[in-house]
Formats: structure tokens, C-alpha cells, sequence
């Protein structure tokens, strides 16, 4: 497996990024149409986990990241 290391432009601030706030967190998958139950189904994980994930104001980064990136959530 070939792994490339990512390099970073020195303007970069990505250790500085700053997490959303829990009701920033759950404002935004709920604008985008999602619920934390249909969130859970989307990333595989349990309801819990995504209410466990959106109240922490400590959480890694990827998470911001990955609700940021969702679509808007279709109703079939």
C-alpha cells in the first residue's frame, strides 16, 4: 500500500479549527433535513452515538466535518 503524506500550505491553520458548538452540530443536520436517527442509519453507527457525538463541544474534528459535508436528505 502506498500512503502519501499530505503536505499543508504554511497559511493553513487546520490545528486552529474551531468545533461547532452541540446546537450549531444539531442545527445544521437538521437544516440539511436529517435527524439524529436518520443520521445514524446514513453513518452506520447508533442513535446514541450520534447524540453522544452532537453534545460534545470536545469532539474530534472529523465529525464537523462529516456533518458539514452532508446532502440534503431526500424524503422517500
Amino acid at each position: 500500500m502506498n500512503i502519501k503524506a499530505m503536505t499543508v500550505p504554511n497559511d493553513c491553520s487546520v490545528a486552529e479549527a474551531t468545533r461547532m458548538s452541540p446546537v450549531d452540530f444539531k442545527s445544521t443536520y437538521k437544516a440539511k433535513g436529517w435527524t439524529g436517527r436518520t443520521l445514524a442509519i446514513r453513518w452506520g453507527v447508533s442513535a446514541s452515538w450520534v447524540s453522544k457525538v452532537a453534545n460534545n463541544a470536545s469532539r474530534e474534528l472529523h465529525w464537523d466535518d462529516a456533518v458539514n459535508g452532508l446532502p440534503m436528505a431526500t424524503k422517500d
